[in-house]
């Protein structure tokens, strides 16, 4: 598997340099799929998702054409696309019996923040990012939704050649979930009747991702 993977990134390195002429170096537009963890902590419990995706789109406005002392770029980052699905699995006690229940999250957001692209040498470039990232957030399980407004914070490096990126990301923030529909209550989740997920909920992941940029 391993030389499989080493086989297909290099497949898309030598891909990109047939590409690479005639093209905006700058490479404003961008699109990614991801694959990562996440971790849900409410109270004083939390659990850790078994995997989690994520597809993100958007386009980089640059501050200016030239580089900074012949290397660096500013720019600010707006992502309009930024969906993410978690699965989750945690053993629970109802009625006196340890089960595994599966939980499901979905994330929608919209990201912006600044970005720094440093260009040390020919078509290889370095980009760091920090984006603020509102979001819809539904977590699903045992019959019961939630769903509200959500707030999070982005921040990342990448490194890319030609079109392509490989890079790492971290994802943190936390939402004050609103039971949305519920047909059963597990007694580990009903610190009241109101609101099963009464407390605010933080959330923490990260992302390794492969990153086309045009």
């Amino acid at each position: 598997m391993k030389k499989g993977l080493l086989l297909l990134l290099t497949s898309l390195f030598a891909v990109s340099s047939l590409f690479a002429q005639d093209v905006d170096i700058l490479r404003r537009k961008y699109s990614q799929v991801s694959y990562g963890k996440n971790t849900f902590i409410h109270n004083n419990w939390e659990m850790k998702s078994d995997f989690a995706v994520n597809f993100t789109s958007g386009r980089t406005f640059y501050l200016h054409e030239d580089e900074v002392a012949g290397l660096i770029r500013f720019a600010i980052d707006g992502t309009w696309t930024d969906f993410t699905y978690a699965k989750y699995t945690r053993p629970l006690l109802v009625d006196g019996k340890n089960n595994n229940y599966k939980f499901h999250q979905v994330d929608y957001a919209l990201n912006v923040g600044p970005s720094v692209h440093i260009n040390p040498i020919d078509d290889v470039f370095v980009h760091t990012y920090f984006r603020y990232a509102p979001a819809y957030s539904l977590f699903m399980g045992d019959k019961q939704i939630y769903g509200n407004y959500a707030t999070y914070f982005v921040t990342g490096l990448s490194v890319s050649y030609n079109f392509i990126a490989l890079g790492f990301e971290g994802r943190f923030g936390n939402c004050d979930y609103n039971n949305i529909a519920s047909a059963k209550r597990i007694e580990q989740f009903k610190p009241n009747e109101e609101n099963v997920l009464s407390a605010k909920v933080k959330h923490r992941g990260w992302r390794v991702y492969l990153s086309f940029m045009f």
